[in-house]
């Protein structure tokens, strides 16, 4: 996974937040070591506010930060993370149409990772960022890297390229365009329905799919 862009606030405001809360646990816990009158093995260190901030930075970071307890949202960062499965259309060789494509989005409120499967390639994200709701575009920008598979056509070679793609304002649709680096030049749309806010096999993604790849 790698570190993503976003016009989220909360990236302004969150590390102040941790970093109190790590200074009152670390208060906390050695009023509650005095009050007690327990002492600490020489072997076994009580946390320190820098332990704490580890602590709750790694569980807000992995955790939290998805959480909605409404009207509470912890973070304005859309959640992406899960299975999603669609359809590319493509003007690679005057066109062509690609269906049952797995998008793979593992998400933190840090990192991301973005992975698109089709039957003769896969493309990794090297770079992304994350557009809220208050964006005129909110969704996922990213760039990848595509390595074909063994057994795809020999026109097909490694490549780079630009995806843009918008959030649905129910988050269950994502749709948008590509377009590839000089050595390829091509372009396209593509559109996918989230079947899971899990990492599914292909053939469970497809099969949660069907009715969606029917009607587009």
């Amino acid at each position: 996974m790698h570190s993503y862009a976003t016009d989220a606030k909360d990236r302004e405001w969150v590390l102040l937040w941790i970093a109190a809360l790590a200074v009152v646990a670390t208060l906390l816990l050695n009023y509650l070591l005095k009050v007690l009158n327990l002492q600490v093995p020489w072997w076994l260190d009580a946390p320190s506010v820098m332990g704490f901030y580890g602590l709750f930075y790694q569980l807000f970071d992995d955790v939290v930060w998805a959480l909605k307890i409404e009207p509470i949202r912890f973070s304005n960062i859309p959640n992406l993370r899960g299975t999603w499965v669609g359809v590319i259309k493509s003007s690679y060789e005057n066109g062509t149409e690609t269906r049952g494509v797995i998008l793979y989005i593992r998400q933190t409120w840090s990192k991301i990772s973005v992975r698109l499967e089709t039957e003769t390639s896969k493309s990794t994200s090297t770079m992304a960022a994350v557009y809220t709701e208050d964006s005129s575009e909110p969704g996922l920008k990213y760039e990848y890297t595509n390595e074909p598979a063994a057994s795809s056509p020999q026109t097909m070679q490694p490549h780079r390229g630009i995806v843009n793609l918008v959030l649905s304002p129910d988050r269950k649709t994502l749709k948008g365009n590509y377009f590839t680096s000089r050595s390829r030049q091509t372009y396209g749309e593509m559109i996918f329905q989230r079947v899971s806010d899990k990492s599914l096999t292909r053939q469970e993604a497809l099969a949660q799919a069907s009715s969606f790849l029917a009607n587009i």
